[in-house]
């Protein structure tokens, strides 16, 4: 016989997970960054469902290679999960059974970008209204990584915006005053400010939708010509910003240079070549964030000012700036 339903549990069970869902949903969309969207959404998921596994991996573009991201309990990818994950489409879910758990695989970041993050929950089995939960909470946070995908993003290059740009230099800076980033002095961080020469010349020659093709081409030429971590940035008008990170003083200056190379080397529809000026800087914790887009803008000047398609470090500039003896000047 079986047992009388207990409905004051059911209720009660029922209005505690709706205050969890509503109060997760909140903390959702207080975030105003993609990654602690991501983290918050699995905090979310864990408290709301308890899975007896979360595990979340970074399938490559080519989908041979994939890593994990974030883990809870214990967690192992059954070749079966991985076969389901590199097969899922984007926006789309599916169920796998694998180790004795009902799976449920989300591919949670709309598609805007190359590498893919799916998402694994491991139930003993789902019943309909905790799959809807999960899928409501992903459809959640899909629709907020698109306004914030929006609101960060130069609506013609596709790069980050300046309001980006400046959100990240002071993290940054912050992270260098409470002793956050690395220590190693051979490793340090770098922001440049590029402009293209004579980009005025080429809007009134050519026409601004010839110039929105230029911005468009030189924006995919850092794109190829930089690390991954690289994050670049459109700052206004022909003006870029790229941050640098993890890098040194060397391999900073390689890779500028080998960025103005190669726009320098590019044939751009219509107009033929363009050059580049690069301006950077050495950011650490030692002045405020304003102040190292001055350094980079400054070296950036200079090159304006003396021939164009050339890079400097403001640490040089100093010894390239003329000094008087007498009343003649020396360089």
């Amino acid at each position: 016989m079986s047992q009388p339903i207990d409905t004051d549990a059911c209720a009660a069970r029922v209005e505690q997970v709706a205050g969890d869902l509503l109060e997760n949903i909140v903390s959702l969309t207080e975030q105003r960054d993609q990654l602690s969207l991501e983290y918050s959404l699995f905090n979310a998921l864990e408290e709301v469902l308890a899975p007896e596994a979360l595990l979340v991996i970074e399938l490559r573009a080519d989908h041979d290679e994939y890593r994990p991201i974030h883990m809870h309990e214990a967690a192992e990818l059954a070749p079966e999960l991985l076969a389901a994950a590199r097969a899922l489409d984007a926006d789309a879910h599916c169920r796998v059974r694998a180790g004795g758990h009902d799976c449920l695989l989300l591919r949670i970041e709309p598609a805007l970008q190359e590498n893919r993050h799916i998402l694994i929950l491991c139930m003993p089995a789902w019943n309909p209204m905790e799959q809807r939960m999960a899928l409501g909470m992903l459809q959640v946070y899909r629709n907020y990584v698109r306004l914030l995908f929006d609101s960060e993003r130069d609506t013609l290059t596709g790069l980050m915006n300046r309001k980006k740009f400046e959100r990240r230099l002071n993290d940054l800076v912050t992270a260098h005053v409470n002793g956050r980033r690395c220590q190693d002095r051979a490793r340090e961080d770098y922001l440049a400010i590029l402009d293209l020469d004579r980009f005025k010349s080429i809007n009134d020659t050519y026409g601004h939708l010839i110039g929105d093709e230029v911005l468009l081409a030189f924006a995919n030429l850092m794109r190829e010509s930089l690390r991954d971590v690289d994050q670049i940035y459109r700052y206004g008008g022909e003006e870029f910003v790229i941050l640098l990170e993890d890098t040194s003083r060397e391999a900073a200056s390689r890779v500028l240079d080998r960025l103005r190379a190669r726009v320098e080397a590019h044939a751009f529809p219509q107009v033929g070549q363009v050059t580049v000026s690069i301006g950077y800087t050495r950011v650490d914790g030692g002045k405020p964030p304003a102040l190292f887009i001055e350094e980079a803008d400054r070296a950036l000047y200079y090159v304006k000012e003396h021939g164009r398609n050339r890079s400097l470090d403001y640490a040089g500039l100093d010894m390239l700036k003329p000094r008087a003896v007498g009343s003649a000047e020396l360089f």
